[in-house]
């Protein structure tokens, strides 16, 4: 493997301006009538078509990061303003320097979480690494201090889950890239050593990155990427995902790749199911990726996430080119509604129908659970009624239709009136669940509503119980929202 680049520290960019609430309803409306979910051929169903827009906004665990590490304490103020700037992921360095040889002190242990804890007030997730040394010529830390530390990370990590979008695996080597080592751990037995105490202390279903695919590859004892079959599971090869930290900055990426084709053919069929991101580098060889390239390269491999900062020689060229903004809005997912058809009538205890197309025109699938919920609201604002579906927006590959097929049963006693119709993708967190920042936005015309991080589906749904209309046996329900 060839070397790798000298890290960078970066400054945190203060931006201005705030967020303005959006209009509510997507799109024009029209009545359609046919066989859908659930519903009789008789049924009659209301269709929606929706408007895309190409306006750039943050989302959870996707697009730039910005680069930090713990020389300072992180602020709240300023990691909230960085939302300004479309901006939803901070990276952390947590360098180890002071304790190579040494048990994490209270006080070490404490300025972690509270970095973590100011990612989470200002309403981002952290990408996260431990490192010993920041150069080429600083050392490292045995492997017994390696195991020592990852046991006492080992509560910050469980209580700090909800706002860890992933952890690379570091620790070894300089920057935590597994390559310099004072201490001969850059072989397999070294690596799977930390890597089998990293899957241990961190909560299953949090992922950890590593540095090549062939890191992932000595791991699980096989070339073979992983399958649709034990994705999204607590299996080691579920839970490794990638991070190239000198991307397109070479042939092989300063031997990222061993053989490039074959690994960026790995990295294509891994995508779907795990993390990809990482952060250019000065190039090598090679002219700096134009945009053409850079697109292609983001898609084929399934990107979701970057540095902002680093390399400006190789980011700039973007801006000066045009497509910087075509990056930043593909870059991970991005939904857009197509089309809804949805029942009109309905009783109190009786089903509400609803088929909704959607489209990823992002490069990838989330990687975290989310959830889906369908949420009533009364036209007075009085009554909130909530309905938790089984869909998994995991499985919404770019470029493929992506459709809700819903029939949920409203409450029995649910007052006759009219209810607007949303579509929430939160946080499955509890923690940040009701939190707008961490539920994604919809890419179509006047549908997000920041108070509450709804999508406005842009229907009205009328509820009259004098109407002759069957019993729900759904197992799906709408629930008051207490």
């Amino acid at each position: 493997m060839t070397n790798n680049i000298l890290k960078r520290s970066s400054s945190v960019a203060v931006l201005s301006g705030m967020f303005l609430l959006c209009a509510l309803a997507c799109g024009n409306d029209k009545n359609t009538s046919g066989e859908g979910p659930g519903e009789s051929p008789a049924a009659t169903l209301k269709g929606v078509t929706y408007v895309p827009i190409g306006d750039l906004f943050p989302n959870p665990e996707r697009g730039f990061y910005k680069h930090t590490a713990n020389t300072e304490p992180l602020s709240e103020r300023e990691l909230r303003e960085l939302r300004k700037d479309n901006i939803s992921l901070a990276f952390r360095y947590f360098y180890l320097k002071e304790f190579r040889h040494a048990p994490l002190t209270p006080e070490a242990l404490q300025n972690i979480e509270n970095d973590l804890n100011a990612v989470r007030k200002a309403g981002l997730k952290a990408i996260i690494r431990f490192a010993y040394s920041s150069s080429s010529d600083e050392p490292d830390a045995p492997l017994s201090t390696i195991l020592e530390h990852l046991e006492q990370l080992k509560p910050i990590l469980q209580r700090n889950k909800d706002i860890i979008a992933v952890m690379q695996a570091g620790l070894i080597g300089s920057w935590g890239e597994w390559y310099y080592t004072t201490n001969n751990l850059n072989n397999p037995a070294a690596r799977k050593a930390v890597l089998d105490k990293i899957l241990e202390v961190l909560p299953q279903d949090r992922f950890v990155q590593v540095r090549t695919p062939k890191y992932k590859q000595d791991y699980i004892g096989s070339q073979k990427p992983l399958q649709a079959a034990d994705a999204f599971s607590s299996k080691a090869i579920a839970r490794l995902g990638h991070h190239n930290d000198c991307f397109m900055a070479g042939v092989d990426d300063y031997g990222t790749y061993l053989d490039v084709e074959a690994d960026k053919k790995y990295l294509n069929a891994e995508g779907v199911y795990v993390p990809l991101g990482g952060e250019t580098c000065p190039p090598q060889g090679v002219n700096p990726a134009d945009c053409a390239k850079a697109q292609a390269e983001m898609r084929n491999l399934r990107w979701s996430y970057l540095n902002r900062d680093y390399y400006r020689g190789v980011n700039d060229n973007w801006v000066v080119q045009g497509c910087m903004e075509d990056i930043i809005r593909d870059m991970g997912y991005r939904f857009v509604l197509q089309k809804g058809e949805y029942s009109e009538k309905h009783v109190p205890g009786g089903d509400l129908l609803a088929t909704i197309k959607m489209q990823n025109l992002g490069y990838a699938p989330p990687f975290n659970a989310r959830g889906v919920e369908l949420i009533l609201r009364s036209a007075t604002g009085a009554a909130t009624y909530v309905a938790k579906l089984t869909d998994d927006p995991r499985k919404w590959e770019p470029y493929k239709l992506a459709q809700l097929n819903v029939k949920a049963a409203l409450p029995k006693d649910i007052p006759a009136g009219d209810y607007k119709l949303y579509l929430f993708l939160p946080d499955p967190e509890s923690s940040l669940h009701d939190r707008p920042e961490y539920a994604i936005r919809l890419a179509n015309k006047d549908c997000w509503e920041e108070a509450t991080g709804f999508n406005d589906l842009g229907m009205t749904i009328k509820v009259d119980p004098s109407l002759n209309l069957p019993q729900s046996t759904s197992d799906i329900k709408f629930i008051l929202k207490k």
